[in-house]
């Protein structure tokens, strides 16, 4: 891994093997029809029963899928197909990914998840698993799991031997930790002493508005060597680490202080990242994030300057320190008004979208306006702002089918609510990656040159859309529902688009291609009577 004192520069070239041509991705053009079987990408020769438990499903090495079940928010647990990872690979490629943890980690930029069954060419240089994220610095002492939701028996499998021993904190949601607490009980009380569950300690964040969700998904590994922060877009679920389009984002080694000596410069305005996470977890108010936190606070974070944390604490807030405040005032100190100018687009994508309103001027308008701040006075005129959003039918023709629908769970009822939204969609297309075909639920927010070649900014967020997320301005103060965090690339000069050497990646393909007038997105409870790549129709009749 990269020296914690050693910042790697974003012109630092990446493998001469990274580079990937369009030509050869996986292009829309050959997505497959209804009558298509399984993708030859992913393995489908050992069809599992729609029945088999979750406790059965294995690793990320040789894993099965899941279905979303409708009544939750993101993932669920309906098993699909199996598919190993090493199926498409040659024996050298099988070489070089054991030697995966051994590669130069950069910290300027994010990488994607690996995805189960993808050619290695895909994947190499620019994607992780979740095994390869804990095994950086060899034997952990203590992590903590900040996620949305968690299949339990999948993470601890995950787990490497030299992992297995710390406890390990996971924070969820107040609904979520209560069912993975009675999970724990009803194990411990059936076999009658201490289970493989024992080092699992559960930890329930307070939601006290409605509507909102515990929705921050993060990483804090302590190993013999020091503490790494880790922020993405993955619930702590196999289909989200083996079978999406995710964003990991994986600080620099931090080792203790000399002396542990805990008196560092004060930021007021917590523009530096261990101010900000201080402050963030310091929100949360409870026993086990305040222990955190004290650890933490013996550890040099002075060198982590890669990225600007930008975070959301349910409640009333009068401060600049949360959502769509907190990313003004960033932008408004680090972007130059005289580089960026009015024709930078704003480009953003998401796996879910919330109520905006009857019209754009309802919200929308106001954040599109957050997100081209610049260090000049407020403009009066949102700018171009397009939304990358799957259609139904790039659903239909994903690797997962239907089932990875279950993951992008924008509603009817408010697609209906907000019919003026359908003229700034695009369509998923990430050729350069070959992820056209892999369900997407990363979420990023990037303001583009109007060449598509530079970048003033981008944001890799837990955040969709919405007001829960990133807030709605009540009188004087902001109003949050939700826990988001995500981390904010942004220099002095304009960043370059990844090119296969250099620069930062954007997920998907430029120029976005706009909605055609028959595209429709992808709309989770309604009925989809066209065969996916799987030979299903939507709902999933699972049989049970």
């Amino acid at each position: 891994p990269t020296s914690s004192k050693t910042p790697v520069s974003s012109k630092t070239p990446m493998s001469s093997r990274t580079p990937v041509s369009s030509k050869t991705s996986a292009s829309s053009k050959t997505s497959p029809s209804s009558k298509t079987p399984t993708s030859s990408l992913v393995s489908s020769k050992t069809p599992v029963s729609s029945k088999t438990p979750i406790s059965k499903m294995g690793s990320t090495s040789g894993t099965v899928s899941s279905c979303s079940d409708l009544k939750g928010n993101e993932s669920a647990k309906r098993p699909l197909f199996t598919g190993r990872e090493d199926d498409s690979m040659t024996r050298e490629e099988r070489g070089k990914r054991r030697k995966t943890t051994s590669f130069q980690v950069y910290h300027d930029r994010y990488y994607f998840t690996r995805v189960t069954g993808h050619p290695e060419k895909f994947s190499q240089d620019i994607a992780l698993t979740f095994r390869d994220v804990l095994q950086l610095d060899g034997k952990l002492l203590r992590s903590w799991q900040f996620s949305y939701m968690v299949d339990l028996d999948w993470l601890l499998v995950e787990y490497p031997d030299t992992a297995r021993d710390g406890p390990i904190f996971i924070v969820l949601g107040e609904k979520q930790a209560k069912e993975l607490t009675e999970q724990i009980m009803a194990a411990k009380k059936a076999t009658g002493h201490t289970t493989k569950y024992s080092r699992v300690i559960v930890v329930p964040a307070a939601l006290p508005l409605s509507y909102g969700t515990h929705h921050t998904k993060m990483m804090v590994l302590q190993s013999e060597r020091g503490i790494r922060i880790v922020i993405h877009t993955a619930n702590l679920v196999m289909a989200d680490w083996a079978l999406k389009t995710q964003g990991i984002w994986i600080s620099p080694l931090c080792t203790p202080l000399v002396d542990n000596d805990t008196h560092e410069e004060k930021d007021n305005n917590c523009l530096e990242f261990k101010a900000y996470l201080l402050k963030y977890l310091g929100a949360y108010n409870l026993p086990a994030t305040q222990q955190l936190c004290r650890i933490l606070n013996t550890y040099d974070m002075s060198h982590v300057n890669q990225v600007k944390l930008v975070g959301s604490v349910p409640g009333m807030h009068d401060t600049a320190l949360y959502g769509t405040r907190r990313l003004r005032k960033l932008l408004s100190h680090f972007v130059d008004s005289s580089v960026v100018r009015p024709g930078w687009r704003i480009v953003a994508n998401c796996s879910s979208i919330g109520t905006l309103g009857p019209t754009a001027g309802d919200w929308l308008d106001g954040f599109i306006k957050t997100l081209q701040t610049t260090n000049a006075a407020e403009v009066s005129r949102p700018a171009l702002f397009q939304l990358v959003f799957p259609t139904a039918e790039m659903i239909r023709n994903s690797l997962e089918g239907y089932c990875g629908g279950g993951s992008v769970p924008y509603a009817l009822v408010t697609h209906r609510r907000q019919p003026w939204l359908r003229a700034n969609m695009c369509h998923w297309e990430s050729k350069e990656y070959g992820r056209s075909r892999v369900v997407p639920h990363i979420k990023t927010y990037a303001r583009l040159s109007p060449d598509m070649r530079r970048l003033a900014w981008l944001l890799l967020s837990s955040a969709n859309l919405s007001k829960a997320a990133w807030g709605a301005e009540v009188g004087s103060q902001l109003r949050v529902r939700s826990y988001e965090l995500g981390v904010l690339f942004i220099k002095k000069d304009p960043m370059s688009v990844y090119d296969g050497c250099k620069g930062l990646m954007v997920p998907y393909s430029l120029p976005p291609r706009p909605y055609s007038v028959t595209d429709k997105p992808w709309i989770v409870d309604v009925a989809y009577n066209q065969l996916d790549t799987h030979g299903n129709k939507w709902p999933v009749d699972t049989g049970v």
